[in-house]
């Protein structure tokens, strides 16, 4: 479970780009994560950890607008990733905020998204 239990989705995200052209982001992030694997380059991992920050925002987002549990089943698997990520990686975790073990709910690893996204630096 995250530290910051209870963020408000609708303030975390109040900032965010809107969901087309956040998409289009992604999507240049990803093409350029993938160049640098098939080139055999080192990964930045402060820019692959952003990616998968990104991504788990945009579908927590997609979740919280559009009813569905595919849209949530997919929202989860982003934020578990971006867990998994950050498990790997503490060094690139934001201070104070607990990454969620591998048991925890699909909310808890969306909490963990937006307590993340809430202390990125462009929020």
């Amino acid at each position: 479970m995250t530290d910051l239990p209870g963020l408000d989705p609708a303030h975390v995200y109040r900032c965010a780009p809107d969901l087309l052209t956040e998409a289009a982001e992604l999507l240049t992030v990803s093409s350029r994560l993938l160049t640098q694997v098939f080139a055999g380059e080192p990964v930045d991992e402060e820019y692959e950890r952003d990616y998968y920050l990104r991504r788990s925002v945009q579908a927590d987002r997609v979740a919280l607008g559009t009813a569905g549990p595919r849209t949530l089943e997919t929202a989860d698997e982003a934020a578990r990733m971006l867990a998994a990520f950050d498990r790997a990686h503490p060094h690139l975790a934001p201070a104070g905020i607990t990454v969620p073990d591998e048991a925890a709910s699909g909310e808890e690893f969306r909490a963990h998204t937006r307590a993340c996204y809430d202390a990125a630096p462009w929020t």
